[in-house]
C-alpha cells in the first residue's frame, strides 16, 4: 500500500475524531522524513565516470606508425573520382576531380579538375620531377621544375612535396621524414626533427589507428580525415578537409570512388593544351 493510500484511509477514519490533527501532524512528519532520506540517498549515489583513456606508449606509437607506413608503401597506384570544393574559388562552386597516380617506373600524378557541367578548369601533371599545368580559364600552359611552392600557385596553400600530396589526395596520412617520435596523452603522436621541432602532429581518436587530423606546423596546414572507407584492404578517408593560414579558405575533397593498385595505362598521363594557348616557364615566375 502506497503512502498516499495510507493517508486517505487514516483521514477517513479520523475525520470526525479527536486524533485527526495529531495523526495529520505525524504523517506530515513521516513524509518529510521519507523525502529527506530519498534526497540524501540520491545525492550520495556514486557518479559513474568513464575510465580515462590509456596514454599512448612509445611502443604504441611505433606500432601505429609502422602500420601506416606499411599501408602507404603498399600503394603502387591509385585512381579516384570525387568532388572538390573551395569557397570563393572555381567560381564558388563544386567541381569534379579525377586523380590518377603511379609510382613506377617514375613518380607520376595527374589531377583533372572539371566543372560539374563538363568544362575543364585545371589539369595538373607531375612527372619525372617536372610540373605541367594547363589553366583553361587563363588559356595558358605552365611548365617547369616541380616544387611545392610552384604547385601552390595553382592549388593555394598546398605547398607540399610529392609524397605528401600523393598521400593527401589518396585519403591517406603522410609521414614526413623525422628523427624523433614523441607521444602526448592518448591521442597525439609528434614527428620531430633532431632539434625537437614539430614537423607533423598526428591526432587520433582514442583507440583508433587511423588519424582524425594531421597537422604540418611548418606548412601551417591541417588535414582532417573523416568518412573512413577501404579498398583492397587499405583504409582511406572519403572526406578530406584542408585548412590553414596559407590556404585562406578550406579545401574539401570528397572521394566518391577509389581504386588502389589498379593497372593504369601510361597514355592517361598526357597533357596537351590547345594550340592557341600561351606558354609560361614556371622557373621564371617570381
Amino acid at each position: 500500500m502506497i503512502p498516499g493510500q495510507v493517508l486517505d484511509q487514516v483521514l477517513t477514519i479520523h475525520t470526525y475524531g479527536r486524533g485527526f490533527n495529531q495523526v495529520k501532524r505525524s504523517l506530515s512528519g513521516l513524509f518529510i522524513f521519507i523525502l529527506t532520506l530519498l534526497l540524501i540517498s540520491g545525492g550520495c549515489a556514486p557518479l559513474h565516470k568513464p575510465a580515462p583513456a590509456e596514454k599512448l606508449t612509445a611502443s604504441d606509437a611505433d606500432r601505429i606508425l609502422s602500420g601506416i607506413r606499411l599501408q602507404n608503401e603498399g600503394i603502387r597506384s591509385f585512381y579516384s573520382l570525387g568532388v572538390i570544393s573551395v569557397e570563393g574559388w572555381l567560381l564558388g562552386s563544386n567541381a569534379d576531380i579525377l586523380i590518377t597516380g603511379v609510382r613506377a617506373p617514375s613518380f607520376t600524378l595527374k589531377i583533372e579538375i572539371t566543372h560539374s557541367w563538363g568544362k575543364p578548369v585545371l589539369h595538373i601533371l607531375i612527372r619525372e620531377g617536372r610540373l605541367n599545368v594547363v589553366s583553361y580559364q587563363e588559356k595558358t600552359k605552365y611548365s617547369g621544375a616541380f616544387a611545392p611552392e610552384a604547385l601552390s600557385k595553382f592549388l593555394p596553400g598546398l605547398n607540399l612535396d610529392q609524397e605528401m600530396i600523393w598521400s593527401v589526395l589518396s585519403g591517406r596520412p603522410s609521414l614526413v621524414s623525422h628523427e624523433v617520435v614523441a607521444v602526448s596523452g592518448s591521442e597525439i603522436i609528434s614527428l620531430r626533427s633532431k632539434d625537437g621541432i614539430d614537423l607533423e602532429l598526428i591526432n587520433f581518436t582514442s583507440g583508433a589507428s587511423f588519424p582524425k587530423k594531421v597537422a604540418f606546423p611548418v606548412q601551417s596546414l591541417d588535414v582532417f580525415y573523416s568518412d573512413l572507407k577501404e579498398d583492397s584492404g587499405i583504409p582511406y578517408a572519403g572526406n578530406i578537409r584542408l585548412s590553414g593560414k596559407k590556404l585562406g579558405k578550406d579545401l574539401v575533397l570528397k572521394i566518391q570512388k577509389m581504386a588502389f593498385n589498379a593497372t593504369v595505362p601510361d597514355q592517361l598521363f598526357t597533357l596537351e593544351a590547345p594550340s592557341d594557348y600561351r606558354t609560361v616557364d614556371l622557373d621564371e615566375l617570381p
